[in-house]
């Protein structure tokens, strides 16, 4: 099965009937409740990498999409899909769901840094609020 099989057809995996798709990076990107899973760009597809996968992409010897932009490059923590996953629809149904839960995980631990955040940023409030003596 093609990679235009599982994002432009009815054949794709039940997982993937809700995702959206709009232009990125010069190529498509893959959106699963708001969030960008995936990317098609120039016949390569990337993943979203996370702590839960990114293992699988190292250690098949992949590398991050690096997007370039008025002369800087910007690594992302997309990663290419080897051919072999690619071409074997079992494989890539795994990754690409490990790829949507990385979204899951990431969004929980930015919630949990807003919550750090907000509370550092009480506890700096609270400490400006009391007068320094030593101060000449």
């Amino acid at each position: 099965m093609s990679l235009s099989a599982f994002f432009l057809s009815d054949k794709r995996p039940l997982f993937l009937k809700n995702i959206r798709c709009r232009p990125m990076f010069g190529g498509h990107g893959y959106y699963a409740n708001g969030k960008m899973f995936a990317l098609v760009r120039e016949k390569s597809l990337y993943l979203k990498a996370g702590s839960g996968n990114v293992a699988d992409f190292l250690l098949t010897g992949q590398l991050p999409y690096i997007h370039q932009c008025f002369g800087e490059y910007f690594p992302t923590n997309f990663y290419s899909v080897p051919l072999d996953v690619v071409e074997d629809e079992d494989q890539l149904i795994k990754w690409i769901a490990k790829a949507i839960r990385q979204l899951e995980q990431a969004e929980k631990t930015a919630k949990a840094s807003v919550t750090l955040d907000s509370r550092q940023k009480k506890t700096a409030t609270i400490r400006s609020a009391v007068p320094n003596q030593f101060f000449f």
